[in-house]
């Protein structure tokens, strides 16, 4: 079984931006997506909000997109425009000119599309944050299962003590998997390589 210490996994600024972040962390430089908008309402620097009747403005957590210009110094007044800081790891292209589900497109500048390998990279990305590992790792971990199941083996697990408790890869995993490397992975191998040691 395949032990490693969480401390260890490389991460970038990006990555952990909006969480608390260990000693390990190192100086970093990150791009983060804004929109020009229009306050619908009064609106407090670095206020968490979404679209409403109007514009932007304060909006219930499921519905919020990012938080009002933090570097402001006054308050927004409705019908003035701001930068509107998108969250962090929601944006669905790795382009200057970005796309979000609840931001229209740009008539004017329309993005490239993403090809579909880039699509299954943006998913693993996307999985691979939502249980606090890097695609990097997801990736290394599923090529140890793989090669350790056709070497006849019961399977090489990724484990990071506790982390992985009640998590396991979904099968959508692996048709993601074989569009990125291009490799084809049986029926038979298919299966969670997440483990706990707890």
């Amino acid at each position: 079984m395949a032990h490693a210490d969480k401390r260890t996994v490389a991460t970038d600024a990006l990555e952990t931006l909006g969480k608390i972040i260990g000693a390990s962390e190192q100086r970093d430089a990150i791009h983060l997506a804004v929109e020009p908008v229009t306050a619908a309402c009064v609106l407090r620097p670095g206020e968490h909000v979404g679209f409403v009747p109007g514009g932007v403005g304060i909006a219930p957590p499921p519905e919020t997109v990012g938080i009002v210009d933090p570097f402001l110094t006054r308050l927004v007044q409705p019908g003035e425009r701001f930068w509107l800081i998108v969250y962090p790891r929601q944006i669905t292209s790795l382009r200057h000119v970005w796309m979000h589900p609840k931001f229209p497109e740009n008539a004017d500048v329309q993005p490239a599309a993403l090809t579909e390998k880039e699509q299954s990279a943006a998913w693993i990305k996307n999985f691979a944050e939502s249980v606090g590992l890097g695609s990097a790792v997801i990736m290394g971990g599923a090529q140890d299962w793989l090669a350790s199941k056709r070497a006849g083996q019961w399977g090489e697990y990724l484990s990071f003590g506790g982390l992985l408790e009640g998590v396991s890869v979904p099968d959508e995993f692996w048709k993601h998997y074989e569009i990125v490397t291009g490799e084809t992975v049986p029926d038979a191998f298919r299966g969670s390589f997440f483990s706990c040691s707890c």
